[in-house]
């Protein structure tokens, strides 16, 4: 058991080439991390513009009125308004003369 104990631990072939696949795949990780991130920046700016395009669109339309052979029909109209949200905040808070930041 001893000797067997011994070539053991004197073995040291493989260990090298372990070593070196544990620095590839830290490699490969790290780039791998990196280049998701930088795919998921690009595809939220994509989807944010997309968004900004779908809601700048004017649902707005109109049509004429018609008259002759004593009849009439009125004209229509709809008018897309856009709702901006109002924001309000504590002008004191976040603009104070200590150019902004946390209060006290």
């Amino acid at each position: 058991m001893r000797n067997l104990m011994l070539k053991l631990w004197n073995d040291d072939r493989g260990a090298l080439l372990a070593t070196e696949w544990v620095f590839v795949s830290t490699i490969l990780v790290v780039g791998l991390v990196a280049g998701l991130k930088s795919v998921q920046q690009s595809v939220n700016a994509e989807l944010a513009d997309i968004a900004d395009a779908v809601g700048a669109l004017s649902q707005a339309y109109s049509y004429g009125g018609v008259s002759g052979c004593a009849a009439m029909s009125n004209g229509g109209q709809f008018i897309d308004v856009i709702h901006a949200p109002r924001v309000i905040t504590n002008a004191a808070m976040f603009n104070g003369q200590d150019g902004g930041g946390c209060p006290e």
